[in-house]
C-alpha cells in the first residue's frame, strides 16, 4: 500500500474472519458469520455480535469505546479515520508512549489509541474528498452500524446524515454520540467530557464546601456515554430484527450527565434546594469519608449506611462503647459530630495498612474501599485471580498488560482477539475483500491518496 506495511488478516487472528470465515456481508467475500460446526457434536463458539457490521467513525473515547465493547462482543468493527485527521489519539497524546520512546511510527505506539480500539479492523479513508465519502456510502450499503462522535455539522457537511444513509440502506443503524444532542440552541457546541461534566451539572457538586468546583480529570462523561451508546446500538438491532428497519441513535452525552443527578434535581422541584459540594461527605450516610492510612499518601475510604453499619464499624476499630455514644446514636446525631467520629476513625486507620484497614472493615461487613494507585491495580491480586488484565502484542508498540472487560458471559468468553490496527493497516482487506475491487483500482485509490497508510505532514504536527 506504499509508505508502510499492509498487514493482511489471518483466519481466526483478525476480526475479519471470526470462525474462520468473512464476518457479515461483502461483495468480494464470502459471506457468513459464525455458527460452523467443528464436528458433529460441538458447535463453534459463536460470539453474540457475530456477522454485524460496524464503521466506527469515532475519535478520542466515547464513539471508540463504543466500538470496542461491540468489537468484544465479536462484531466486525472496521475503525475509519483519514491520513489527514486520524483518530486525535494518535498525535496528541505524546506522553504515553512505552518507555517514552515514540519510535518511527509514533501514531501506532500510544498507549491511549491501543487501549482503546482493539478487536478492530483499520481503515485510513479521507472523507473529506468525494472519492473517500463515495467508497465509505458503498460500505455503508454492506454494513449495520455507523458510530460517530463528531458535533452535528460534520456528517451533515459531507452528505452523511441519517436522511442520507437510511437512503442507501433503509437498515443502517446511526448512533450520533454528540456533546449536546442533534438539536436545540446549543447543538453545534463542542465539547470535551470536562465541559460536559460542568454543563450537566456534576461539577458543582464536586470540591469541598466555600472552595471552586473540582473537576473529575477522567473526563468521566466519556466512558459514560461510549458505554451507553454500546448498549443502545445492541437494542437498536434487536428493535431492526422485529422492525425489519434501522434507526438514528441521537444521544446527548450532555443530558447523560444531567441523568445522573436524579436525586438532587427533584430535591430542587420540591424542596427549593440547590444541591451543592459536601467533599468526601454525603448527604444520607454518617461518618462517610476518606481517612489516612499507615504508609505515603494511603487511604481507604469507609461509608456508613445506617445505625447497624455503626455498631461493626465501632467494634471494628476497638471502639464497641462509641455505639453507645449519644453524639453518634442516629445518622442525624452522627452527621452533626462527624468531624468527632472522624476523629475516631482516623486514630485507628493511621495504623493499618489501607489493604489492612478495607479487609478489617469488610470482616464487618461495613463499606470500605483502599484509594489504590494505577501500580496497585497491576499488583491487585483479586483482579489478577479474575483474569482481568489482558497481555496483548502491539504491532508497533510491543506486548503490554491492557485492561480487559468489566463483564464475562457464561456462553461467550470474551477476550482481546487482536490488538489495535495500525494506521490503515486493513486498506487492502477492507477494499478488496468487503468491497470487491480489483488491485489496479485499490492501486489507484492509493495513488490519489483516498487511503494511506500514514498521516500527513500536516497531521503529524498536530494539525487536526
Amino acid at each position: 500500500m506504499g509508505g508502510g506495511p499492509t498487514v493482511e488478516p489471518a483466519c481466526g487472528r483478525d476480526p475479519s474472519r471470526p470462525n474462520g470465515s468473512l464476518c457479515g456481508r461483502g461483495r468480494g467475500g464470502q459471506g457468513g458469520g459464525g455458527g460452523a460446526m467443528t464436528d458433529q457434536t460441538q458447535p463453534t463458539r459463536v460470539l453474540p455480535l457475530e456477522g454485524i457490521r460496524v464503521l466506527d467513525l469515532g475519535m478520542f473515547w466515547a464513539g471508540p469505546l463504543a466500538g470496542k465493547w461491540l468489537g468484544d462482543a465479536g462484531a466486525q468493527v472496521i475503525k475509519i479515520e483519514s491520513a489527514s485527521h486520524p483518530d486525535n489519539l494518535r498525535i496528541l497524546a505524546r506522553d504515553v508512549y512505552p518507555a517514552g520512546d515514540p519510535g518511527t511510527r509514533p501514531w501506532n505506539r500510544s498507549g491511549m489509541i491501543n487501549e482503546r480500539n482493539r478487536n478492530k479492523l483499520g481503515l485510513a479513508l479521507e472523507m473529506g474528498t468525494a472519492e473517500g465519502r463515495d467508497v465509505f456510502r458503498e460500505l455503508v450499503a454492506v454494513s449495520d452500524v455507523v458510530i460517530h462522535n463528531f458535533s452535528t455539522r460534520v456528517l451533515r457537511a459531507w452528505g452523511l446524515d441519517y436522511d442520507a444513509l437510511r437512503t442507501i440502506n433503509p437498515q443502517i443503524i446511526l448512533a450520533s454520540i454528540f456533546s449536546q444532542g442533534g438539536d436545540g440552541p446549543e447543538s453545534t457546541f463542542v465539547s470535551f467530557g470536562g465541559t460536559l461534566e460542568q454543563l450537566g451539572g456534576l461539577t458543582y457538586l464536586s470540591g469541598y464546601p466555600g472552595e471552586m468546583p473540582g473537576v473529575v480529570t477522567l473526563q468521566l462523561p466519556d466512558p459514560l456515554g461510549g458505554a451507553m451508546a454500546a448498549g443502545l446500538i445492541v437494542a437498536a438491532l434487536r428493535q431492526r430484527r422485529l422492525r425489519g428497519e434501522g434507526t438514528h441513535i441521537d444521544f446527548s452525552q450532555r443530558e447523560n450527565v444531567t441523568s445522573l443527578l436524579g436525586d438532587v434535581l427533584i430535591d430542587y422541584q420540591v424542596n427549593g434546594r440547590i444541591a451543592a459540594a459536601q467533599g468526601n461527605r454525603d448527604p444520607h450516610m454518617a461518618p462517610h469519608g476518606v481517612y489516612r492510612c499507615a504508609g505515603e499518601d494511603a487511604w481507604v475510604t469507609i461509608a456508613v449506611r445506617d445505625d447497624h453499619d455503626w455498631a461493626n464499624l465501632c467494634r471494628a476499630v476497638g471502639r464497641p462503647e462509641l455505639q453507645h455514644d449519644i453524639r453518634f446514636a442516629t445518622v442525624a446525631a452522627r452527621h452533626q459530630h462527624h468531624d468527632e467520629a472522624d476523629e475516631a476513625i482516623n486514630a485507628w486507620t493511621a495504623r493499618l495498612d489501607k489493604q489492612e484497614a478495607m479487609e478489617a472493615l469488610q470482616r464487618w461487613g461495613v463499606p470500605a474501599g483502599a484509594v489504590n494507585t494505577s501500580a496497585d491495580l497491576y499488583a491487585d491480586a483479586h483482579l489478577r485471580e479474575r483474569a482481568y488484565w489482558e497481555a496483548v502484542e502491539d504491532p508497533d508498540a510491543g506486548p503490554h498488560l491492557y485492561p480487559g472487560r468489566p463483564f464475562r458471559l457464561s456462553r461467550s468468553p470474551l477476550s482481546t482477539r487482536f490488538p489495535t490496527p495500525m494506521l490503515g493497516q486493513h486498506n487492502t482487506f477492507v477494499l478488496r475483500e468487503i468491497l470487491g475491487k480489483t488491485d489496479d483500482e485499490i492501486r489507484a485509490l492509493v495513488e490519489r491518496g483516498t487511503v494511506a497508510v500514514e498521516p500527513t505532514d500536516q497531521a503529524r504536527r498536530g494539525n487536526l
